[in-house]
């Protein structure tokens, strides 16, 4: 079985590596997740390797249980200069202990948040095969604020750049990590991807 918490820090570091020349333009870049830009998604990683239990919990309830208002919150700690903030990205690096929640939260975060920040500043990344099928699958059954359960339901997607695919259905081809975007919302993703699945996809 696939050590997901050894993977998403794998990918954690691996972020870091693209983070450490960032420049203040840069950070200043709108993302795909509108209106968020590449500081917003720095500052919301690095929440996300210092999340704990008390620290979710008590967030939580000061945001009445609205999840969007709490992380938006919690990052808003992390906004700082940008040698500070990559400072404080680094400073995570150490941890060892996977982040409160499903198993699939820290290696999705890292791996498609990361993905936005590259493509925000038109680079791409490398995923591995191993890392991008569990995370695809782990995706299609989630409920809100993925929500991949839904946009997958009777579709099957199957990686052009690795020996993996998931679900039954028409079919959707194409990168690794354009499907697991696109699973996750990410519209752009739509690029690259193809087969009798995609329109039904894209409805969705």
């Amino acid at each position: 079985m696939a050590d997901v918490s050894a993977m998403a820090f794998q990918a954690r570091d691996e972020l870091f590596e693209d983070l450490k020349g960032l420049t203040d333009a840069d950070m200043a870049t709108m993302t795909c997740c509108d209106p968020w830009t590449v500081k917003h998604l720095v500052a919301h990683t690095t929440a996300l390797g210092n999340q704990s239990f008390p620290n979710f919990a008590l967030g939580m309830l000061k945001a009445r249980g609205n999840f969007d208002k709490f992380v938006n919150t919690d990052l808003a700690k992390y906004m700082k200069s940008t040698d500070q903030m990559i400072a404080g990205f680094e400073a995570t690096l150490a941890r060892t202990k996977p982040s409160p929640g499903p198993k699939y939260v820290m290696l999705g975060e890292y791996t498609v948040h990361g993905e936005d920040i590259r493509r925000a500043l038109g680079r791409r990344g490398e995923h591995p095969a191993e890392r991008l099928g569990p995370l695809a699958e782990m995706y299609s059954k989630t409920k809100a604020p993925i929500d991949g359960k839904r946009r997958t339901d009777g579709l099957s997607f199957r990686a052009t750049d690795g020996d993996w695919s998931i679900g039954e259905g028409p079919e959707i081809a194409g990168p690794g990590i354009d499907l697991v975007r696109a699973i996750s919302g990410r519209v752009d993703a739509y690029e690259t991807l193809e087969g009798p699945g995609v329109d039904t996809l894209r409805s969705r």
